[in-house]
């Protein structure tokens, strides 16, 4: 009896000694760099009435920094059906920023899909003729005003935007830290609406 007790104590401390807590392994998470995948189109001024329109394109095959060979996106996450990023829109209030919530119907949005949580879920979903993923739209200026944009909403990175693949459990989570244009050192873009 001292010896099955022995034994199966045993092989419990193994069994759990074994386990990963490391999240990004539980999760199959593989991280890459690839700069300049997510752009503001800016304008030299704003009016009210104007739109910010973020534009997303994400080739299969991209060329990862400090890699000689291109890494196709579709191969690595079993064919994921889209990427996602969040961003937020925030206006100037004496000197505090509130998040500007623009209603789903005010929206426009040419490629992908867009919801307002409270911040800005983009989704670039796969297009095989483009062979990218893609995603634009555009969020309407309602009144003047100071505004900034900014990416992260759920990261505490401020120079780079994480774009998530949507794979499925058994495949590969692809993380791309890429980076956008007109974006200052604090990591937003700031303009005025006239």
């Amino acid at each position: 009896m001292k010896k099955n007790v022995l034994l199966f104590l045993g092989l419990f401390v193994v069994s759990f000694s074994s386990c990963d807590t490391n999240d990004d392994d539980f999760y199959n998470t593989e991280y890459v760099r690839v700069n300049g995948l997510v752009t503001i189109e800016t304008q030299a001024s704003y009016a009210v009435g104007d739109k910010i329109t973020v534009n997303c394109v994400v080739d299969r095959l991209v060329n990862e920094l400090g890699q000689s060979t291109p890494l196709d996106i579709r191969k690595t996450t079993n064919n994921a059906p889209s990427l996602t990023f969040s961003y937020v829109l925030e206006k100037q209030n004496g000197s505090e920023w509130v998040p500007v919530s623009v209603p789903a119907n005010q929206m426009e949005v040419s490629s992908g899909q867009l919801q307002n949580l409270g911040f800005y879920l983009a989704t670039a979903p796969y297009d095989t003729v483009q062979d990218a993923y893609v995603f634009r739209a555009g969020l309407p200026l309602l009144s003047s005003g100071t505004y900034r944009l900014s990416y992260g909403y759920n990261s505490e990175e401020t120079d780079v935007i994480e774009l998530r693949s949507n794979s499925a459990s058994d495949a590969i989570t692809l993380l791309i830290y890429t980076t956008s244009n007109a974006l200052n050192n604090s990591g937003f873009y700031t303009f005025t609406v006239n």
